[in-house]
């Protein structure tokens, strides 16, 4: 069964416990880092994804004054229902498993970055020095033996829970019938992490997305590329020949073969 982390961050309180949790399962190093000149984010250290850091917090400052208040935000892989990563990656490196986690198999990754770009939330990072892209597992070693990630385990306040896909989402259901802004329930097909916010997630970093799949807005870019038929063809056929006019000019004014 697919398991789901619904995180109500009405609960959290930026204590950092997830991701501290999370360095030390994965074995990540520390990275320095230094505090954001963003004044409504001064506080997010580091301030994105790494190869070095699966998770991290965001502090997004609301309002001024007397109505000024803070909102923390993990940001990690949302580990999509059907994930744009798995469907790009060439070599099946990237995997989405039945109990919800999208892993990946680092002896497959070619580097090739496709699934960077696939990504509409912009979680894989690159590691240089491996030539490998780095993610958020879900902790699927930790499912697979019936523990909780790290990071869950680690919550003090119960902001992070883990229960099936089908009970996150009934939840996030009434919480929406209240009033309550959700995020991973509809955007792009749905994802494994759920969020219930006061506050509309886009105020909170998050991208706008619609309910519509990574796969769905690939296969219709396809239609759209194989809809242009001789002319799409005809302009491929032209940039490699001038790549390769061009390649063999550089290769000949340094003494190249």
């Amino acid at each position: 069964m697919p398991k789901a982390v619904l995180v109500d961050l009405r609960r959290c309180i930026g204590c950092r416990a997830c991701q501290v949790a999370c360095k030390r399962w994965n074995d990540r190093e520390a990275t320095a880092t230094q505090l954001n000149t963003d004044p409504d984010l001064e506080w997010t250290n580091p301030r994105e994804l790494s190869p070095q850091t699966y998770t991290y917090m965001r502090f997004v400052k609301l309002g001024t004054g007397e109505s000024l208040r803070w909102s923390f935000v993990k940001v990690q892989c949302n580990h999509c229902i059907d994930p744009g990563c798995v469907n790009a990656c060439p070599t099946t490196a990237l995997i989405k498993n039945e109990d919800g986690s999208v892993t990946y198999r680092k002896e497959l990754c070619i580097g090739c970055g496709y699934c960077i770009n696939a990504c509409p939330f912009g979680v894989p990072t690159f590691d240089e020095e491996n030539r490998i892209i780095e993610k958020c597992t879900f902790c699927s070693e930790r499912l697979k033996e019936g523990l909780e990630p790290a990071c869950v385990q680690a919550c003090p306040t119960d902001t992070l829970r883990l229960m099936s896909l089908e009970e996150a989402r009934a939840i996030a259901v009434q919480a929406e019938a209240k009033g309550l802004h959700t995020y991973g329930l509809h955007e792009v097909g749905g994802t494994s992490w759920i969020y219930i916010s006061e506050v509309p997630l886009t105020e909170l970093g998050f991208p706008e997305h619609t309910a519509k799949t990574p796969a769905g807005y690939q296969a219709d870019l396809l239609a759209k590329v194989v809809g242009t038929g001789v002319f799409v063809g005809a302009a491929i056929v032209a940039g490699v020949k001038l790549y390769a006019q061009r390649r063999e000019a550089v290769a000949r004014a340094e003494g190249g073969e």
